[in-house]
């Protein structure tokens, strides 16, 4: 008999997820198969709650989970997934719904999540729990840019993640915000209107500036560490999205962001 229980009281440890978590994505559309390391890695980063999240236990195995992080008063869905030979058992929903129940009886004001664009059978269960699109979000890889960077310098992720927020329209999803990455190994480019954060991989974390000039400035002056991949650009910031487009890069996947406010237990 399936059990569906907090990961914390679970009995099983990280590396049942991982293995889940791998069946599950094997058939996603985005390839998502990260290690052991990558796998804790960016649990660790985004908050993960052990008490916050469910998985669903059949003989000892993790067949299905929704891996919450907690922030303040928010929480956020990591990921979730059921190995394939679990599907269509009502799994999926009975995780959420425990999920959002413990985040409503410890007084968590709100649930965020994103879902890609064509997931339907995902969109459609997070709409059923309740969830809402908030925004639309973009995410883009991007080989060769073109202007100079030499306008550019590194700068200190302090310095560099303030120029940020004074320039930008809009805030970064959960994944990239400056929580979420303060503590990851990063490279921070400054330039006189505006800055960029950038990450293992080429991962553009955060960007904003004063003007296109220097957004074209950064993005190449980023691009001296490797390619670049921008994910979950807003896509409502015509500015950046038309630079990125005219730069030639690659819109590879569309996500929504969605959001379900909780009532107040208190």
């Amino acid at each position: 008999m399936t059990r569906i229980v907090s990961f914390s009281e679970s009995g099983v440890d990280l590396g049942a997820l991982h293995c889940a978590m791998l069946a599950a994505f094997s058939d996603y559309v985005v390839p998502l198969q990260p290690d052991a390391d990558t796998f804790k890695a960016a649990l660790s980063s985004r908050g993960f709650d052990p008490a916050a999240s469910f998985v669903a236990v059949d003989d000892g195995e993790v067949v299905g989970f929704w891996n919450v992080a907690t922030r303040n008063t928010k929480r956020y869905l990591i990921g979730s997934g059921t190995r394939i030979g679990h599907r269509g058992r009502g799994l999926a929903s009975r995780l959420g719904m425990a999920a959002i129940r413990a985040a409503e009886n410890t007084g968590s004001e709100s649930f965020w999540l994103e879902v890609i664009e064509g997931n339907e059978g995902a969109e459609r269960l997070y709409r059923k729990l309740g969830f809402e699109v908030t925004r639309k979000l973009d995410c883009y890889r991007l080989d060769h840019p073109s202007p100079d960077p030499s306008t550019c310098e590194r700068s200190d992720f302090g310095t560099v993640a303030n120029a940020i927020q004074t320039n930008s329209i809009w805030k970064p999803t959960w994944q990239n915000a400056t929580e979420t990455i303060s503590g990851s190994p990063l490279t921070s480019f400054m330039h006189e209107k505006g800055g960029a954060i950038v990450g293992a991989g080429g991962l553009v974390h955060q960007i904003a500036a004063s003007d296109p000039s220097a957004l074209a400035d950064l993005l190449a002056a980023a691009a001296t560490v490797g390619s670049l991949t921008l994910v979950n650009v807003e896509s409502a910031d015509s500015v950046l999205c038309s630079l990125l487009q005219e730069l030639g890069a690659d819109r590879f996947i569309v996500q929504y962001e969605m959001r379900l406010s909780l009532p107040n237990l208190s």
